[in-house]
């Protein structure tokens, strides 16, 4: 059976209504490509899928996942050195937010 392709007018046309514009050989890899999506979607036309759930490619297995194990950062005091105001271990830094008058 003979798939249905686009013709290269059609696709000039189609071209010419979205205002794209090819050069000759980029027209003709967009029209190759074209085609070959047409195909494609055809080949999936063919699946029988009546009986296949939409979801059963779901996996139910649980992801991996690694161990949180906390560990104690040491090296706070490298950070706050190059930090230009530190209070009570927390950076200042400006206002950026006016406090809202009432």
């Amino acid at each position: 059976m003979m798939g249905k392709t686009i013709s290269l007018e059609e696709l000039k046309k189609i071209a010419q209504l979205a205002k794209l514009q090819f050069e000759e050989e980029g027209l003709t890899r967009f029209f190759q490509d074209v085609n070959e999506i047409v195909a494609h979607f055809e080949k999936l036309d063919q699946l029988e899928l009546r009986d296949v759930s939409p979801t059963s490619h779901i996996s139910w297995s649980q992801p991996p996942v690694h161990v949180d194990n906390p560990v104690e950062w040491k090296e706070e005091e490298k950070v706050f050195r190059h930090a230009p105001v530190v209070y009570n271990r927390y950076f200042v830094v400006p206002r950026v937010v006016e406090k809202e008058e009432r």
